[in-house]
């Protein structure tokens, strides 16, 4: 097994008045794009900035690739991209002059290429020479990601990189961190929609109070999860059909038609030969899916608070 891209043990940052941060562990390997949810105030932020080396914590300790941030401050530095929920561009610098500026800075070798290359990976290369505050509001998105990307880093964390982006600009971020997932980096992101990071992420962090909640893959999470809600459609048999979800431990909470949504209480195997009782009796499945996204499921069965 490779070794663990970011490792996060016992962190804990305390404030004045509040402990923001109180015993959160993780592991994420490369490849794994983890959605770290909670409410306004769950300490999402405070993490990625302990992390980051931001914000000072209190004790715990933080890996990047095997580098501690205690001990080897500069070195994990080196392999961390943190994306803040706001970052301002310099208006009167073109996006390849603000990319200059910051490559200079992370003292990225070959920057002309790599400039050219962040620049194509965020779809921005048609406005290398276009000023800055030319651009859209999900392109300034993008172009701080390509900020980000500079020194090649092996783990990114992004702090609600989709806030204020068009339809249009979720989809384009949606490519681009897919990409990065696939290049084997270790991706941590928070954002207030569930739906976009079920596109893809593998691993939920779920934190309330400071304190997470559940963390794993979402497979095994969608596994434990006491409820589900579920779409059946069939062709034809109707009444049979109605007559076994009936006699099932299921709750029906609407029909429409040649199908229904029931609620699911119990393990997988059953929901399993519930499917199979239905095939075998005759009832022609033409559907059967979960209803809602996976991850909305989880964070809704995990007794955190709603998003705000």
């Amino acid at each position: 097994m490779p070794e663990p891209l970011l490792t996060i043990e016992h962190l804990r940052v305390d404030f004045p008045a509040v402990v923001a941060v109180n015993g959160l562990s993780l592991t994420l390997d490369p490849g794994d794009v983890c959605g770290l949810i909670g409410p306004n105030g769950a300490g999402k932020t405070t993490t990625m900035r302990a992390i980051s080396g931001l914000q000072e914590f209190t004790r715990g300790s933080v890996r990047v690739a095997g580098h501690e941030l205690a001990s080897e401050p500069d070195e994990l530095k080196r392999r961390l991209g943190f994306m803040p929920d706001f970052c301002p561009t310099y208006d009167q610098l073109t996006t390849t002059e603000f990319l200059e500026h910051y490559a200079r800075a992370f003292d990225v070798p070959n920057r002309a290429q790599r400039i050219d290359d962040c620049l194509e990976l965020t779809w921005l290369t048609d406005k290398s020479d276009s000023l800055c505050e030319e651009l859209s509001r999900g392109m300034k998105q993008r172009l701080v990601l390509a900020k980000t990307l500079l020194p090649d880093p092996q783990v990114l964390l992004l702090d609600e990189p989709a806030s204020g982006l068009d339809p249009l600009g979720r989809i384009e971020l949606r490519k681009i961190l897919l990409q990065l997932r696939d290049a084997g980096k270790a991706v941590l992101i928070s954002s207030h929609i569930l739906t976009e990071l079920s596109g893809f992420c593998n691993k939920a962090a779920i934190m309330e109070r400071g304190k997470l909640v559940q963390f794993g893959s979402i497979a095994d999470l969608s596994q434990q999860m006491s409820t589900r809600r579920m779409s059946v459609k069939w062709r034809g048999e109707a009444d049979r059909a109605m007559e076994i979800l009936k006699s099932a431990p299921v709750k029906i909470l609407e029909t429409a038609g040649a199908g229904a949504i029931f609620e699911f209480a119990g393990e997988t195997e059953a929901l399993d030969e519930l499917l199979k009782t239905l095939v075998n009796q005759g009832v022609r499945i033409a559907e059967w899916r979960g209803v809602g996204d996976d991850l909305e499921q989880i964070f809704l069965q995990s007794g955190a608070k709603e998003l705000m």
